[in-house]
């Protein structure tokens, strides 16, 4: 998406990163394949992406052609951040978006603006997550019951984010083993200074061994494990019943690293901004939603990728 400001010009996590860029996290969906010019994002994200980017610390400014910029905490995963743009007004550029935080990036911050631009992947009603102990307490049964059958557990979760979160909810109470992708990803992790806990790296050596383990895995690695495993996806799509048919999975559990319908409500209530756009999942039924409200709020299609004339 291009922003413009006046005179400046910034690319919001672009595939593409040319000229002035803000990247808010280190998921690939988020991430550019390209870079040329400068890309602003916390330390975190540039170490996760193995990228040189132009880093700062929550809260401090950087400026640009008389338009200031600095990064507040998005509560997503580690380093994952929004953009505050100051210039008279300000626009406040979520990325995703977890206000509760979680156990390896902390809370999300709301701050008042005039525009936001903010995420709504579970923008839709349907999307309530349940209290997240509750959730993790149904993980731990399932866990236990797997092993009373003799099956080996897998949790699956993508390699970056997800896993280092569940890894130190459950590392205190079980032994972890570890696709490669995901341990290579917790050693980042702890380069950063986050303590995961205990885990090692999945092999057939630890396979043969008869102690109980849980494993971590991708979900596009499962295919990789023959035996008596049983898998449970990790998602916020867990609350449809029917996605553990569809990904062909044992159980899943809706633990998400993204607000659902009333974080997002709760986050545009105490920022009152004057104009919203939406983008991401359900954004034009977030969009009416907040309508509904009393909010000034408009969806951002695929197509428009440019919000010069709407400041």
């Amino acid at each position: 998406m291009e922003l413009f400001v006046d005179d400046t010009r910034i690319l919001l996590d672009p595939r593409r990163a040319e000229g002035l860029s803000f990247v808010s996290h280190a998921h690939s969906d988020h991430a550019p394949s390209k870079v040329s010019g400068e890309v602003i994002s916390t330390e975190e994200t540039g170490e996760l992406l193995s990228k040189h980017f132009s880093t700062l610390a929550y809260g401090q400014k950087f400026e640009n052609l008389g338009v200031n910029f600095r990064l507040i905490p998005s509560g997503h995963m580690l380093g994952s951040s929004q953009v505050v743009i100051e210039n008279g007004f300000k626009v406040i550029y979520t990325g995703d978006l977890h206000l509760e935080g979680g156990e390896t990036s902390g809370m999300g911050v709301v701050e008042g603006c005039d525009i936001l631009i903010i995420e709504s992947t579970f923008g839709s009603p349907f999307y309530i997550l349940p209290d997240r102990e509750c959730v993790l307490g149904e993980i731990k049964d399932w866990i236990e019951d797997c092993f009373s059958k003799g099956d080996v557990p897998v949790l699956l979760g993508y390699s970056l984010g997800k896993a280092q979160e569940i890894i130190k909810l459950l590392s205190g109470d079980y032994k972890l083993g570890l696709h490669r992708a995901v341990y290579e990803n917790c050693k980042k992790y702890e380069a950063l200074g986050v303590n995961l806990g205990g885990y090692e790296l999945y092999s057939e050596n630890i396979r043969e061994e008869k102690e109980d383990r849980v494993l971590i895995f991708p979900p596009a690695a499962r295919n990789s494990l023959k035996g008596n495993f049983k898998e449970a996806l990790l998602s916020g799509w867990a609350l449809h019943g029917a996605t553990k048919f569809k990904f062909r999975v044992d159980e899943a559990f809706a633990i998400s690293d993204h607000s659902d319908f009333n974080g997002l409500v709760n986050y545009v209530e105490k920022a009152s901004p004057q104009v919203i756009y939406t983008l991401h999942g359900f954004a034009e039924e977030f969009s009416d939603e907040l309508k509904e409200r009393g909010f000034y709020a408009s969806p951002l299609t695929k197509k428009q990728t440019e919000l010069n004339h709407f400041l």
